[in-house]
């Protein structure tokens, strides 16, 4: 009887695990990450100015809409802080200060907890990236 359930035994171990490689979950991951990849900013394929403005500019709306939990806006100013910090040079010379004191004021509101401060400073980003969103792309 052990000989019986000897083969079928080893099989089934490996027949999950070869399944587990080719199945639907790992080719949908497999497009996922190459759809994000493609998409600016991401690894070698860089935002244009007008872009890293705009995604900057969303951004902060999403901070200045009060709508956010702490962790929420925490990962978003972190997205912000490095979109900005990445692309300095797409937004203009002289907001450059501004947008960096700006989110340092966010960064300390949210360090203390006061969330209405955090709108505050996201709202003055918002409304100087806002004259920067229409400007021109410089190249």
């Amino acid at each position: 009887m052990i000989r019986t359930f000897k083969y079928p035994m080893l099989a089934l171990p490996l027949m999950l695990a070869v399944s587990a490689c080719g199945g639907p979950q790992a080719t949908n991951e497999e497009q996922t990450a190459t759809v994000t990849a493609d998409q600016p900013g991401f690894e070698d394929n860089s935002a244009t100015p007008s872009e890293a403005r705009s995604q900057a500019t969303t951004l902060a709306e999403r901070l200045a809409s009060g709508k956010l939990n702490r962790d929420e806006a925490t990962a978003t100013l972190e997205q912000l802080d490095g979109l900005v910090n990445d692309n300095m040079d797409d937004f203009p010379e002289d907001m450059r200060t501004a947008l960096a004191g700006d989110i340092q004021s966010a960064r300390d509101a949210l360090a203390s907890g006061d969330m209405s401060g955090l709108q505050e400073a996201a709202s003055q980003i918002q409304n100087r990236l806002s004259g920067a969103v229409a400007a021109p792309d410089a190249g």
